[in-house]
């Protein structure tokens, strides 16, 4: 038998290692997910059970003034469709987690679009929830310190740290592991002409010009030889095409491309093949974030995976347990998680 202290210390990688699995399928089996098979979720959940771990057990110990309500603040460009598979597959995967705690959610965006006012501020006056989870980059100064005064928990999701003095609790994937990913395949692969669209410098771009400054060291480590070239451009199928279809642009020259988001790399592939450059003879092409079509229309993307799944269970452990030690009394010591993503290799580089 376990002892107290080993249950309580007992966490999803001790649970993965006993069961011979991930920690992304032992957050997956802890959420329903179908995409484990009924064999492995019953032997994680059976490992699970007999560690005596249980997610919703903090939901339950939760104080009984609290209203079993969480808030999920949203990006203003959540609707545009470059971003909108990932966030709303992210979003999708917290509602569950929450839904298995037995918590409720509240969706909302920083501000009210109409009148201006805060509506994270309206949320906690009006006593609607009983933390946060923020899915941007950061909320501004003046909400910062309005949660800070009246102790609200939250937990920034998704977004790496826009500064090196993070002070609140963070669940983000490691973009500059997953341009190295691609940076070392490339190099294995012998390219010599490396192209990587970049974004702005803005605090919700940061994910991007981590992810190149990754993919320059993948190339480094693989002892590259060749020349990379850095493009700035929108995250869309018709950005990627009209790039593609450009005879001026230096894209002619590549044997190798990482995009930004698996839209635009199709976009980039339509283009390409219009002006009779195969893929990935000719040229090889890798998206990001694995999102649903990438495996399934043809051809098949090689693409990064970001393990939203394992963001989402993350987010909301630390949520729960920031609850649990604000309504305890205990010194609730903040922690920014970066988790692995994985380079996923179908058609279009291989």
């Amino acid at each position: 038998m376990f002892s107290r202290d080993t249950v309580v210390a007992m966490k999803l990688k001790d649970i993965a290692l006993k069961a011979n699995v991930s920690v992304a399928t032992v957050s997956r089996c802890l959420n329903d997910s179908s995409l484990v098979s009924e064999e492995t979720r019953r032997r994680v959940l059976s490992i699970a059970k007999e560690t005596g771990y249980e997610f919703n057990a903090s939901a339950r110990s939760l104080s009984a003034n609290q209203v079993g309500t969480i808030g999920v603040v949203l990006p203003e460009y959540y609707d545009e469709l470059k971003v909108h598979l990932y966030h709303s597959s992210l979003h999708n995967h917290l509602r569950r987690t929450l839904e298995r705690a037995d918590l409720d959610l509240i969706v909302a965006f920083s501000h009210n679009h109409f009148s201006g006012i805060n509506n994270v501020e309206k949320l906690v006056r009006r006593k609607k929830v009983d933390g946060l989870i923020v899915m941007l980059p950061s909320l501004n100064d003046q909400t910062e310190r309005f949660l800070t005064e009246q102790g609200v928990p939250c937990v920034y999701s998704h977004y790496p740290p826009p500064s090196r003095h993070e002070t609140r609790d963070r669940v983000y994937v490691d973009h500059e592991r997953g341009g190295m990913l691609v940076g070392e395949f490339f190099a294995r692969k012998q390219c010599r002409c490396v192209m990587a669209f970049q974004r702005s410098r803005e605090p919700e771009d940061l994910e991007f010009y981590q992810r190149v400054q990754g993919l320059k060291a993948g190339l480094l480590l693989g002892e590259f030889r060749g020349t990379i070239t850095e493009i700035e451009a929108d995250a869309t199928f018709e950005r990627g095409f009209e790039i593609a279809t450009d005879p001026s642009h230096p894209i002619d020259s590549a044997d190798a491309i990482l995009a930004l988001n698996d839209f635009m790399a199709y976009g980039l592939i339509d283009g390409l093949r219009s002006r009779g450059r195969r893929v990935p003879q000719d040229v090889m092409v890798v998206g990001y974030d694995d999102s649903p079509l990438a495996g399934i229309f043809p051809p098949r993307l090689t693409t990064v995976k970001q393990p939203a799944e394992e963001v989402a269970f993350l987010t909301c452990e630390r949520l729960i347990k920031m609850i649990e030690d604000r309504y305890a009394g205990r010194v609730h010591n903040p922690r920014q998680i970066a988790l692995r993503p994985h380079l996923i290799i179908r058609d279009t580089a291989m």
